[in-house]
């Protein structure tokens, strides 16, 4: 693409934010009682990227997590989660406990969470992962940029980074809660979708804000406009304080609403969360007895 300004003048923006609190409200509220059931819970277990990203992570602790996790799975015949996701110096560890498994290896790249440093390291870091065999990398847009309107800088990196990529799924992710406005989230989105993202992510989970209803609106709306112009699917990944069903079916139910059914597999719609498992299992059971 010669360039992305001009790229996002065929999109717009204009008159979501009525829309987004009539939808929300309104019809996307109605619509989330008939998604609260095993299926769905399922299908989100299915869509995880279970994930440690703690500053207390160790060699034995990854382990351990990597573990239990695949213990649960088993002891409750549970689907596969989409993939593990850690720091990159945990990749090839990762990688090993999960042979057998169809669970992918996943870490967050070009030096996460604030992707404050020179691009070439941040280019390193993101190859050095794939040689240890990462098969996702979660990266960082360059926030401030986005603020600035400097797109076509932001763009020119999130390509390059995507050269170093080559091969690996890549999500990039905007920290919607930094960017704030509507207009900054729907062109970040597009231009991660430009510049070839495989996903767009809400957040780090290392701020204040992360995932919001709104914001996840937004996103879906940019990548179906994003299709609708170029017939390209591009994911959505929510994360950052996702703990409860409850939240995971809402946002399920806003990207079924918005992208449609096509999006609801993991190749499309992923939830980054640490904790969400544990509430899946208790509602699981819930469900089970009242029904």
């Amino acid at each position: 693409m010669e360039n992305v300004l001009d790229a996002l003048a065929l999109y717009g923006y204009l008159n979501l934010e009525d829309r987004i609190e009539f939808e929300l409200d309104g019809v996307i509220e109605k619509e989330i009682a008939p998604a609260y059931c095993n299926e769905n819970f399922e299908l989100c277990i299915s869509c995880m990227d279970y994930t440690s990203l703690k500053v207390t992570d160790t060699e034995k602790s990854i382990v351990t997590f990597v573990s239990e996790l695949l213990k649960k799975l088993k002891k409750n015949t549970l689907p596969d989660v989409a993939s593990v996701c850690v720091f990159p110096r945990f990749t090839s560890l990762v990688k090993e406990c999960l042979v057998g498994t169809p669970i992918k290896t996943t870490v967050v790249g070009a030096c996460f969470p604030a992707a404050q440093t020179f691009l070439d390291v941040k280019l390193a870091e993101c190859k050095a992962a794939i040689a240890a065999g990462a098969d996702e990398v979660d990266v960082v847009i360059s926030v401030g940029d986005v603020l600035e309107c400097n797109y076509e800088k932001v763009y020119k990196e999130l390509v390059a980074i995507r050269e170093a990529c080559a091969g690996v799924v890549l999500k990039v992710i905007l920290e919607t809660g930094e960017l704030k406005t509507i207009e900054s989230v729907f062109n970040a989105s597009l231009i991660s979708a430009y510049a070839g993202a495989d996903f767009v992510k809400t957040s780090t989970g290392k701020v204040p804000v992360n995932a919001t209803p709104e914001t996840v609106y937004v996103i879906c709306e940019a990548l179906r406009q994003f299709h609708a112009q170029t017939g390209k699917m591009v994911g959505i990944k929510v994360a950052g304080g996702i703990t409860k069903i409850q939240n995971a079916i809402r946002y399920l139910t806003i990207v079924k609403h918005i992208l449609g059914e096509q999006w609801l597999t993991p190749a499309y719609f992923r939830i980054g969360t640490s904790q969400l498992l544990e509430d899946v299992l208790k509602e699981m059971k819930t469900v089970k007895i009242n029904g």
